[in-house]
């Protein structure tokens, strides 16, 4: 059974950078998972379990930029 993963922040370091991802299935989708800064490219990102706040907020952009 597919167990959905648990809503993240990614932050670069160097640039500043952030994203909430919140998947909606455990098959993560481009968009979903960072390994480097899509704006400057360092590499390793600052990962941290995102607050309810900021899983909402993260799944409403989503679903707001897959309408338009």
């Amino acid at each position: 059974m597919p167990i959905r993963p648990q809503p993240v922040t990614y932050t670069c370091p160097a640039c500043g950078w952030s994203k909430t991802v919140a998947p909606r299935s455990d098959a993560l989708m481009p968009g979903e998972f960072f390994s480097a800064c899509p704006r400057c490219h360092h590499a390793p990102l600052d990962t941290k379990r995102a607050s309810a706040a900021q899983a909402t907020l993260g799944g409403l952009a989503d679903a707001l930029k897959r309408l338009w």
